[in-house]
């Protein structure tokens, strides 16, 4: 689901460098003493992520493109159908049926027993639709329907302001507890993707991609373009790969979600999407190979499926069979809310209207709604999509790209789209199921119970759901046992004692700690990632000392530098710190 989009062609790779990070040192003074009479303070104060690399060069603007609105595009195949024959029903009697109303099978969707039938040139749909009804052996029977597209690594365009869309969701926070795993496998249900880009080399490697597009089943899954619609299409699909697995630290063009490479998280591409209508915009499919689609990567290893397409039509009841059928097998679904045109809200499209799916709005670089943005109940979270104008190189979502007319250059194009913000979130799952969060529905609440919420009092609400996803919040498992925490208190040997109520740091890195001792004290901002109720390697931990506070009053902002524990310390890693009780009672 696209706005508009920007592009940046390049012809070589760009380079950047990048220095190390980590904790300098961890002096461990002893207790400083509370002054005379005690008392109560409070101290606020900002946590930020330490920076692990230097700027590098900023991109080139290329040419802007806008996109054709969806107005115009037709809702219902004419001449195909979705048929679900009930359990028994005899092969011959199905087949006679197909005769009597003039259909032929293209296909039979494995593990669903849903045929796509398509009919002979001149046939009525809705006499073929009726005629199944009335048979006895038939369980449903519906017309066919198009769905239409919608750690700080030294990649240089994540080096500039390009990529706000990663700072605005909390995500090198995140990185400094995970950056992906191979385990993990996220089916992209899209236009096909172009794994050639040498930003996304390997990242299909080991899973089973697949191609669905207009009754096909076969293994080329590559994104032929639009050669005869429009040779200047960008592909959909590849840049949607790109934000949730391009190649990350690897000194070109973009970052993914999850880092990519040999050891991180890959990518299964799964075609649906291409020219199907003569002379109809770049991108279109049918829910019937959506169907086939979902159910094939739920079960070939994916447990994450990203859709970033759909349209406004009442639920698909073979899309609905499968979307369950997945959930069964433990796949989170993520898809797109839909594009309008502004100043609208119009409804959440299908499928992401589908209550066990998470449905994704977007955000402009403001953290406000995208004025494109669709709306409605079914609203679970919003992510950044990119909102502004043409002109505005920085109010796109940047990632991986390739096009038919220019194929022989490595292309990284700006887009704006419920598209874009929904591969922001099928990464961040991603990245939750990496730490070992599962379940859809689970996956789902903690999504929600740790987005930031936004324009309203209270959430949920229709115009940002439960709020901007968190990727940091996320990969802690929603739980405040493993959230970033801060808290003041002292430090002796390896041993620290909280002496004021430990509170969570909220997305934007903002804490206010309260009831805190008076005195000289340490501020900590600790992230117990394994949930040992110890700082050890792997945890998020930061700590600024000498912090005076004093009964009845506010301390100045703390700047608290947080890094990943135990790395970058010569000669030996540092002592294991214990935090007795922890942060169970973070909040």
């Amino acid at each position: 689901m696209i706005v508009r989009r920007a592009s940046l062609l390049i012809a070589a790779a760009l380079v950047a460098s990048a220095c190390g990070g980590g904790l300098t040192g961890i002096p461990a003074p002893g207790p400083t003493p509370t002054p005379p009479g005690g008392g109560l303070g409070t101290v606020i104060g900002t946590a930020t992520v330490a920076a692990t690399a230097l700027p590098g060069a900023a991109p080139v603007a290329g040419p802007v493109q806008s996109v054709r609105r969806a107005a115009a595009r037709p809702v219902y195949i004419p001449n195909q159908l979705l048929v679900k024959f009930r359990a028994g029903a005899p092969a011959a009697t199905a087949s006679a049926l197909h005769s009597q109303v003039g259909a032929s099978v293209v296909r039979t969707i494995e593990h669903l027993g849903v045929q796509v039938v398509r009919l002979a040139p001149g046939a009525s749909a809705q006499a073929a639709i009726s005629a199944y009804r009335a048979a006895p052996f038939v369980e449903y029977a519906e017309q066919d329907a198009y769905v239409y597209a919608t750690a700080t690594p030294n990649d240089p365009l994540y080096l500039t302001n390009q990529f706000w869309h990663y700072n605005q969701i909390n995500l090198p926070t995140a990185w400094d507890t995970t950056k992906g795993s191979a385990a993990v496998i996220v089916a992209v249900i899209d236009t096909g993707i172009r794994d050639d880009h040498p930003d996304l080399a390997g990242i299909t490697s080991g899973t089973k991609s697949h191609n669905f597009f207009n009754g096909a089943d076969d293994g080329n899954y590559l994104d032929p373009g639009c050669p005869t619609v429009d040779s200047s299409e960008f592909s959909h699909g590849t840049h949607v790969a790109g934000t949730v697995a391009a190649l990350s630290n690897n000194g070109m063009g973009v970052a993914g979600v999850n880092w990519g490479g040999a050891a991180g998280t890959k990518i299964m591409a799964v075609r649906v999407l291409g020219e199907d209508i003569p002379g109809a915009q770049c991108g279109t499919g049918s829910f019937g190979d959506l169907a086939a689609a979902i159910t094939y990567a739920a079960n070939h290893g994916a447990k994450v499926i990203n859709m970033s397409l759909g349209a406004a039509v009442p639920p698909i009841a073979a899309v609905e069979t499968a979307i369950s059928y997945a959930i069964g097998l433990g796949v989170t679904l993520v898809a797109a809310a839909g594009n309008s045109p502004p100043p609208g809200c119009a409804p959440v499209i299908y499928p992401a209207s589908n209550p066990n799916v998470i449905a994704v709005g977007a955000l402009g670089p403001s953290s406000t709604r995208a004025s494109y943005s669709n709306c409605g109940p079914e609203l679970a979270v919003v992510a950044p999509g990119g909102d502004g104008p043409i002109s505005c190189i920085g109010c796109f979502v940047w990632s991986t790209s390739w096009r038919p007319s220019q194929a022989g250059l490595y292309q990284y194009v700006g887009f704006q789209g419920t598209s874009m913000a929904t591969p922001h979130v099928s990464g961040v799952v991603a990245l939750m199921l990496s730490r070992g969060i599962t379940g859809p529905a689970n996956i789902k609440s903690v999504l929600q119970s740790t987005a930031t919420c936004l324009g309203i009092p209270s959430c949920p609400g229709t115009q940002y759901g439960s709020g901007r996803v968190d990727a940091a919040a996320a990969v802690g498992g929603g739980s405040a046992a493993t959230r970033q925490c801060a808290f003041s208190g002292v430090i002796s040997g390896t041993t620290i004692t909280p002496q004021s109520e430990l509170r969570l740091v909220a997305g934007s890195g903002a804490f206010t700690i309260t009831n805190a001792q008076s005195g000289t004290k340490s501020v900590f901002v600790w992230q117990d990632v394994d949930g040992s109720n110890t700082v050890n390697t792997g945890d998020i931990y930061g700590r600024v000392d000498n912090v005076s506070i004093f009964p009845g009053m506010t301390t100045p902002s703390i700047p608290v530098t947080v890094r990943t524990y135990g790395t970058g310390l010569p000669p030996t890693p540092p002592p294991t710190l214990s935090v007795p009780g922890g942060t169970a009672s973070c909040f």
